[in-house]
């Protein structure tokens, strides 16, 4: 009973942290960007997993995908990640004690965070191939839920 509450936590809090990590990333990129002067489509590259990750969300969403909504630690996972890349997005702009964020005096450090949007690929990517992975899980068919109706009414 416990997991069935934590997990339905979970799987509200992934959505809710998954918009604020895109929310924060897409912040610091377009600030990355203004500062150096290029254009939105050079760092497209970095949005492609949120992308691919919000169409496999809703597609959980829609189909009612069990394996992806009721599995407990693949949204414990989500919610890891998506906690880092928060993380790291408010240090880069909120840590005052970052030689760099003085330095230039842009108040984000975008070194930083330009470091980490490797391994936030790495992850995002990760989230996404598990997510796929628990999409096709094999059909229970009818008589292993006979055999579990009976041994449950046996005990």
């Amino acid at each position: 009973m416990m997991t069935k509450i934590l997990n339905g936590i979970f799987n509200i809090t992934k959505y809710l942290l998954f918009i604020a990590a895109f929310g924060i990333t897409i912040f610091i990129v377009i600030q990355m960007n203004s500062r150096l002067e290029k254009g939105f489509m050079t760092s497209i590259n970095v949005f492609i997993p949120f992308f691919v990750l919000l169409g496999l969300f809703v597609v959980n969403l829609i189909f009612h995908q069990k394996g992806v909504s009721q599995n407990i630690f693949y949204n414990i996972t989500c919610n890891l990640v998506f906690l880092t890349i928060l993380y790291v997005g408010y240090r880069a702009f909120a840590d005052k004690n970052m030689v760099l964020n003085q330095k230039y005096g842009y108040g984000i450090d975008f070194n930083y965070f330009n470091s980490f949007l490797a391994y936030l690929k790495i992850m995002l990517y990760g989230l996404c191939i598990g997510n796929v992975f628990f999409m096709f899980q094999p059909k229970e068919k009818k008589e292993t839920k006979k055999l579990k109706k009976e041994t449950e009414v046996l005990e």
